[in-house]
């Protein structure tokens, strides 16, 4: 167990998990003001998608500009049980607000030159390349040491000692100023859970999972299909949901060069005149359990793009966190998706390795030591406010610079980023190069 994750254990009350999170909610005066049951689309599997609605958080949290441009948070969660769709909305509202929630006091003004060994290298973060920079609209610049940023306090998990990380990787929202601008802000690697070290696991492998997103789509990886030969109840359970549904749910092993489970999911709905595809992805220990997540989070992407319009015309000045979604899933743009739908290549589902310990402490140390492997350092940040301290719950930020993140905005894709062209070597496909990378946006949302 981390020192992080020892000292929330240590701080969090006797009463956890879904009933103290229930106490998070009331229209006067709860931190979420309510948690309500999605519609689904009778042609899709009629699944429990639940939102958790935190208001305009701008009121309580000075350092955020107002409703006008940050719109209204909330926490989504879908499954086969409402009890379980509401508590995993509920908590991902938790873990929403816990990453937007930060004190001037706890940063640090300084250069990465000045704390020295103490600060996550700038050098080992993904950027742009000299194309992509030299666009005036570009809104990531160079990582410069030897210029003053904001820094907060966190855990580098590899050497288990204090380290400085830049406040811009670890809190949404976070007003960048000049060189602060060393990625978009985005909520990858945070999450909730009633158990720290889970919490920790949890947020790992979603930068994990957001990696090879990343991978795929600019690479057009030809991932191989999943043939589902074993199938546990869990899993079954989902895929029954889609027998006489006007829509197709498409398993393909998206495992990096980690080694740990992800699946990508492709959802097509031939006939529904403007979201035909969606994309999913999900990584974790237990491929079974990965498997479960992606088919899941195809059928809320829908509920969430219904309606969706991109807000800009051209796709190079995509930004928002659906444009790209939104853009894709029109019937006319179905084959983007040609290079994994009408790929070849199979895998059998039990050839996956099940990772997954039982222990929660076992199962975070494969997690790490899969990334030493690879040389790369993680960072811890505790994001847990007393509101999540009450409700019993850890909220957790953990960043890793190794690994390519997730991004919206079409003008900073990070394509000067080695991994982008190194790991799908590695992983046993051709490596584009930036010429020939994917020109569609990005369909995950």
């Amino acid at each position: 167990m981390s020192a992080v994750a020892a000292e929330a254990a240590r701080r969090r009350p006797a009463t956890a998990g879904s009933a103290g999170l229930q106490d998070l909610v009331s229209p006067l005066g709860g931190l979420i003001t309510n948690v309500t049951q999605l519609a689904v689309e009778p042609s899709n599997p009629p699944l429990q998608v639940s939102s958790a609605d935190l208001g305009d958080v701008s009121a309580v949290l000075a350092n955020l500009c107002g409703p006008d441009c940050l719109g209204s948070l909330d926490g989504a969660g879908t499954g086969v049980d409402p009890e379980r769709a509401e508590m995993v909305a509920t908590a991902e509202a938790l873990e929403r607000y816990a990453n937007c929630l930060y004190d001037e006091r706890q940063l640090r003004w300084a250069t990465a030159d000045e704390l020295g060994a103490e600060a996550l290298d700038l050098d080992t973060l993904p950027r742009c390349s000299p194309t992509e920079l030299s666009d005036p609209h570009c809104p990531v610049a160079r990582p410069d040491k030897s210029v003053r940023m904001r820094w907060i306090r966190g855990l580098n998990l590899r050497t288990r000692e204090p380290a400085w990380v830049p406040a811009v990787l670890v809190y949404m929202h976070f007003p960048a100023h000049g060189a602060e601008r060393v990625a978009n802000p985005i909520s990858t690697g945070a999450a909730a859970h009633p158990d720290p070290v889970r919490a920790i696991c949890g947020a790992l492998c979603e930068v994990i999972e957001r990696d090879a997103i990343s991978l795929t789509w600019l690479q057009q990886l030809p991932l191989p299909r999943l043939e589902l030969d074993t199938v546990g109840p869990d899993l079954q359970r989902y895929l029954d949901l889609y027998g006489g549904r006007d829509v197709a749910i498409h398993l393909f092993d998206g495992t990096t060069d980690l080694g740990i489970p992800t699946v990508y999911g492709v959802s097509v709905a031939p006939h529904h005149p403007r979201l035909r595809t969606v994309v999913s992805c999900a990584t974790g220990l237990d491929p079974q359990a990965a498997a479960v997540k992606a088919i899941a989070e195809t059928v809320s992407v829908r509920i969430a793009l219904q309606g969706y319009e991109p807000l800009a015309d051209d796709v190079r000045d995509f930004t928002g966190v659906s444009d790209g979604a939104a853009y894709l899933a029109r019937p006319e743009h179905a084959a983007a998706f040609d290079f994994l739908l009408a790929g070849p290549a199979r895998r059998r589902l039990s050839d996956l390795p099940v990772l997954a310990t039982g222990d929660p402490a076992e199962d975070l140390r494969v997690v790490l030591s899969r990334l030493d492997e690879r040389g790369m350092d993680s960072y811890l940040v505790d994001l847990t406010p007393d509101e999540a301290l009450r409700a019993g719950m850890t909220v957790v930020r953990a960043v890793v610079p190794g690994l390519l993140p997730l991004s919206f905005s079409y003008r900073s894709r990070y394509l000067g980023s080695p991994r982008l062209y190194q790991a799908p070597v590695r992983m046993g496909y051709p490596s584009r190069p930036e010429t020939e990378l994917n020109a569609w946006p990005q369909p995950f949302a």
